[in-house]
């Protein structure tokens, strides 16, 4: 049966692509990787990175729920009322999360950088517009187009950074320059795809009020779990800057980025090959079946990747980081346990989505994060930012935990 899907797949030439662009893309960021730990120190990077996850708590709050009310709008609001409202929103939405990001950066770090502010004014915008897009190309099936939306965006910030350092720039700061290659490829997104959006004019009018009220009851929902998603993603940074130092926050999200690439590129594989079987109509038992088929086959080829990443530590942290991050390669196993268990748990959780019944998934978002919070204040003043690793695996086994218990149940 797999190996029919597997053939049907390869038949598919815009899931084809899907993977491919998966592939580019983990290469490109393995490559940016590089180049940072070569050229920008631990402390540098760990000033970016907990702007960075400062940045996404707005978007986050702010952003995010909006986007996706646009998304899911695409089809049935947006044609009938326009996409005046929409923008204005939008807009509102954007200079809100600009002013309190960087009220926050001032008040809270003492960060008064004018250059630092304007790129920011320009990169949430353009990021902003960028989702948008991708939402749009997605849903509307163009598939290339998404997918060379997001290898434009990733292989143009390279090219910049990389550019930057071959040519001995110094007129910026090297957290600047972080900033500007994410901000490189939103504009370069935005230039070369922004036709392919489409504008919709006003055919029936209705009150902004009603507008606001129905996207509320919307967003409110998302907000409650974006906080959860969030804690779980960025609180080890803020608990290793307060207990240890900026230093090592750099030091521990190098390592995390290249433990995370192994799964995050494997269960994109498994999830377009499951996603049209468990959508399709279909019995319970039967979407359950192809689940638990597909699970073991990803534990099957889990367990290899997590042995060599094992045994090959220390050579993949100096082949993808540089010596300066050499007291963090340890941790690329830990985070490659912690992303395998997460990936793992999301396969479960697409029954749940199929089912309407995400309250499953907040329940596991929620429990992950409260040990998450709990783990990473007690085990990172005694063990540093092996603390952080091991509270980030204990908190997604328990996430895996709670869907995997519920899938079991008899629903």
């Amino acid at each position: 049966m797999l190996l029919l899907t597997i053939t049907t797949f390869f038949k598919n030439k815009n899931r084809n692509y899907v993977i491919l662009t998966q592939v580019i893309n983990a290469v490109i960021a393995l490559i940016t990787g590089k180049l940072i730990a070569v050229y920008i120190s631990p402390a540098d990077f760990g000033t970016y990175n907990i702007q960075f996850a400062t940045y996404t708590l707005f978007l986050t709050l702010l952003i995010t729920p909006f986007i996706h009310f646009i998304k899911t709008s695409n089809r049935t609001l947006l044609p009938k009322i326009g996409s005046k409202l929409f923008f204005y929103t939008i807009s509102v939405l954007s200079i809100l999360a600009f002013l309190v990001f960087i009220a926050f950066l001032y008040f809270y770090y003492g960060i008064f950088d004018p250059l630092l502010f304007l790129i920011f004014l320009c990169f949430i915008p353009f990021t902003i517009a960028n989702s948008v897009l991708a939402d749009f190309l997605n849903i509307q099936d163009k598939i290339i187009d998404f997918s060379r939306l997001s290898i434009l965006k990733a292989g143009s910030g390279l090219v910049f950074i990389a550019l930057f350092f071959f040519l001995g720039l110094t007129f910026i700061d090297d957290v600047q320059v972080l900033w500007l290659m994410q901000l490189t490829g939103a504009f370069l997104g935005i230039i070369f795809f922004a036709s392919k959006y489409k504008v919709y004019k006003t055919k029936f009018s209705i009150a902004y009020r009603t507008f606001l009220k129905k996207y509320i009851r919307f967003a409110a929902p998302l907000m409650f779990l974006a906080i959860w998603s969030w804690i779980n993603n960025y609180f080890d940074r803020y608990a290793i800057e307060y207990f240890l130092s900026l230093d090592e926050v750099g030091i521990y999200n190098a390592s995390y980025g290249v433990g995370s690439k192994f799964f995050l590129l494997l269960s994109p594989m498994f999830m377009v090959l499951l996603t049209p079987t468990v959508f399709s109509p279909i019995k319970r038992a039967e979407k359950k079946s192809a689940i638990q088929s597909y699970g073991l086959y990803y534990l099957i080829v889990a367990i290899p990747v997590l042995l060599i990443v094992y045994f090959l530590k220390d050579f993949l942290g100096y082949l993808l980081l540089s010596e300066s991050y050499k007291e963090g390669f340890y941790l690329i196993f830990w985070i490659a346990v912690a992303f395998f268990m997460l990936t793992f748990a999301q396969l479960y959780e697409l029954y749940f989505y199929s089912e309407l019944k995400t309250k499953v998934i907040l329940y596991g978002n929620v429990l992950s994060a409260v040990l998450n919070i709990i783990l990473n204040i007690v085990l990172i003043p005694k063990y540093g930012i092996l603390g952080a690793a091991i509270a980030t695996c204990i908190g997604f086994m328990a996430h895996f935990g709670v869907v995997y218990y519920n899938f079991r149940k008899k629903h």
